[in-house]
């Protein structure tokens, strides 16, 4: 609708930052236990750990790598996506006999 395309990462990453941190919060604090492997689970604890980074690591990347990435990569690509209607003359499937 006319928006620049960092204004649409903004706006997207505002939408879901809710859901994708109450997300990454329940399953660290589901981990929690298991990183801290006392007792008997004490050779899980470093699987909990692990877990526990990599989910930190990945929301992180989704919530500033990844729209940054994407701000970049479409500041470089046409802004109007070409059409496919065989009717329409700019169109690259344009067919006159059609």
């Amino acid at each position: 609708d006319g928006r620049s395309v960092h204004d649409a990462a903004v706006e997207g990453g505002r939408g879901r930052l809710q859901a994708i941190l109450m997300t990454a919060a329940a399953m660290i604090a589901g981990m929690i236990p298991l990183a801290l492997g006392t007792g008997e689970r004490a050779q899980t604890a470093p699987l909990g750990r692990a877990v526990i980074g990599g989910l930190f690591l990945a929301t992180i990347a989704t919530l500033i790598v990844l729209p940054a990435v994407y701000t970049l990569v479409q500041a470089r690509v046409r802004t109007l996506s070409p059409t496919l209607d065989p009717n329409d003359p700019s169109s690259t499937h344009y067919d006159p006999r059609a």
